[in-house]
């Protein structure tokens, strides 16, 4: 065969090759008991459906925020405003140029988020752990402050033992003392491969004593059986509170679109290339601290794999040091000079002027330290937060004015999030919630409605809340249909028959592919199953098959429930933070208008009753009807 004979095959066999990556799915785990640990939130964002952010990969955090003079921290306004804020300036951040680099990424948002959180050490009975760590591709990019592990497992390859390694304690990189863990000041990073699966946690007392078996049950077992074990402690163990992420790691294919290129003549580049160069440089400069060999099956075409090693851990030059107050320096530099020259042999009138020069300097520097500096660290909190906020209210009327109606929404609703985690209210504030609301209300086409108290939940629902409730940790989100109960599971729908006949039975795979929207949190089902995922996306399903899918624009919470009937010609989302009901209608996704309550009640749950009234109950154990 000639150059040319190879150059045409070789074209043509790009021309049909998938696309493989290595896609991370994340399970959030967030179990609520013993309040003496705090409360501990989790956070996973990824862009795996748009092709230009996709190589930053998923960004994942856990933060653990406890009060030290109160033991009931779960309603603190501190306690959900901390961890909310930081995520959500990390996701916004890690995010915002998609031709960026992981790396430089990762790297600017820990600085961005340092000046934050340095804001909340500022009150010393504060207590705020961190873990925050992304993946791209085979990489992985960790930093923390506080109390924070990671746990890699690796299945045994080529004759060798399946792996359990705690990450960060297999290199001694964190500075331990306590200056160095009010900042993101080191990186660990690494190598990751198709088959790993990691357990990121808050390591309390409750979750550490029960390591070993975790670390067991992470090389044994799928991610559903997983976390069936995590949920079976808690029914042993009622205090028992945990905060993490399972994440399974698993090649994606896709199919590649690629035109057939042009084929022209080149000259074999000399041996001196300078990418050959370069990479030998690259991996000189980043020679790790520790590496443990690995033997990793193939699982591609070794032509098309690069070889995997697993962990090598480096520590990054990125570090920030302390900052020094520009209001203060001058103040400080000024008295440096004056017990300089105070000291030398000069006469005592020229001695009466310097000491003249440091009373005035020291009253004015009172002044300023009474007026800048000692501030209630709830005002401090405040002030941050009204400036973010207004912020974010430029940003999300640009993103209208671009058709953007999903970066808006999130923007607002951050910003409410933000706002309501601070315990002091102010006239401003006041003022940009009722902003903040007037523009969510014109972007949902929003109604007013009156609820109906009810006294009772009706009989018809009664059967079906109980079906529920006995299958809750089976998955994400559920729903019945003629008898026949559907589960949502991070990866799958799942379907029980006949749930009528009492019988011991566990459900089985519907779905036939695996399409489904990635992290998905809710689901109906009418004879078509639906689906959507925070991000707004809706896919359609019949039989098992995907058959349609079209962005809602749509942000919801895990907490927030789909809901249709067979007779209904729209979708119903219930967004239980905001008491607000989206009405979408069934064929195109698009939203009709919602339904706005003007409680400020929490909805807890929420069931469709008959075609068109929406059953809900709140925290006070009341039940509504909306109509």
């Amino acid at each position: 065969m000639n150059r040319g004979d190879f150059a045409n095959n070789s074209a043509k066999y790009f021309y049909n090759m998938d696309k493989i990556f290595l896609k991370p799915t994340s399970r959030e785990i967030s179990i609520r008991g013993n309040s003496k640990e705090g409360r501990t939130d989790v956070f996973a964002y990824d862009y795996y459906n748009d092709e230009d952010k996709r190589k930053l990969g998923g960004l994942y955090m856990i933060g653990n925020v406890k009060q030290d003079d109160t033991e009931n921290t779960e309603n603190y306004p501190d306690v959900a405003y901390v961890t909310n804020l930081v995520a959500s300036l990390a996701k916004r951040e890690y995010y915002s140029k998609s031709d960026a680099s992981p790396r430089d990424a990762f790297l600017t948002t820990l600085k961005k988020i340092n000046d934050v959180v340095e804001e909340f050490f500022r009150n010393k009975s504060l207590k705020v752990n961190i873990g925050i760590f992304a993946i791209a591709g085979n990489d992985i990019m960790i930093s923390k402050f506080g109390k924070f592990k990671i746990i890699l497992g690796r299945p045994a390859r080529a004759g060798g033992e399946s792996r359990a390694i705690d990450i960060l304690n297999n290199v001694d990189l964190f500075n331990k003392e306590q200056g160095e863990e009010k900042e993101f000041s080191n990186i660990v990073s690494g190598k990751v491969a198709a088959g790993d699966k990691i357990f990121a946690f808050y390591p309390n007392r409750m979750v550490t004593a029960r390591e070993k078996v975790i670390k067991t049950e992470l090389l044994t077992s799928d991610a559903g059986q997983f976390l069936d074990k995590i949920n079976s402690i808690k029914e042993l163990k009622p205090d028992f509170d945990c905060g993490a992420l399972h994440i399974s790691l698993n090649h994606n294919k896709e199919p590649a679109i690629v035109k057939k290129p042009k084929m022209t003549t080149r000259e074999t580049p000399p041996t001196g290339d300078m990418s050959v160069n370069l990479a030998k440089a690259d991996i000189k400069e980043l020679k790790p601290a520790m590496k443990i060999k690995d033997h990793t099956s193939d699982i591609i075409p070794k032509t098309l794999e690069p070889a995997i090693e697993i962990p090598k851990i480096i520590s990054s030059e990125f570090s920030l040091g302390r900052k020094t107050n520009p209001l203060l320096s001058p103040i400080f530099a000024g008295i440096k000079i004056a017990k300089r020259l105070y000291g030398r042999n000069i006469n005592l009138k020229s001695k009466f002027i310097i000491l003249s020069f440091v009373v005035g300097v020291l009253a004015i520097s009172a002044v300023l330290v009474r007026t800048f500096i000692i501030i209630d660290p709830e005002q401090r909190r405040l002030n941050l937060v009204a400036n973010q906020v207004q912020n974010n209210l430029n940003l999300a009327r640009t993103k209208i004015s671009q058709n953007d109606l999903i970066g808006a929404r999130q923007l607002l609703l951050d910003s409410l999030s933000n706002i309501y985690g601070v315990s002091i209210k102010n006239e401003k504030t006041k003022k940009t919630t009722n902003e903040i609301y007037a523009i969510l209300d014109d972007i949902d086409k929003a109604v007013d409605v009156s609820p109906t108290l009810l006294e009772a939940m009706p009989e018809e629902l009664k059967k079906r809340i109980g079906i529920l409730d006995a299958h809750k940790t089976k998955g994400v989100a559920f729903d019945i249909y003629e008898n026949n109960l559907y589960i949502l599971t991070g990866d799958n729908i799942l379907k029980m028959a006949n749930i009528d006949d009492n019988a011991q039975k566990e459900p089985s795979a519907w779905l036939k592919s695996d399409s489904l929207p990635p992290q998905p949190t809710m689901l109906a089902v009418d004879g078509n199953v639906y689906v959507m995922n925070g991000s707004g996306t809706l896919a359609v399903y019949y039989q098992g098959n995907k058959v349609s899918e079209t962005n809602t624009f749509i942000i919801s919470a895990k907490e927030d429930t789909l809901l249709t009937s067979k007779d209904s010609k729209k979708l119903f989302v219930v967004n239980k933070a905001l008491s607000r009901i989206y009405e979408l209608d069934k064929d195109s996704g698009s939203l009709i208008r919602t339904l706005k309550t003007g409680s400020s009640e929490p909805f807890v749950n929420a069931y469709l009753y008959g075609d068109s009234s929406v059953i809900i109950t709140t925290k006070d154990n009341k039940i509504w009807e909306i109509k």
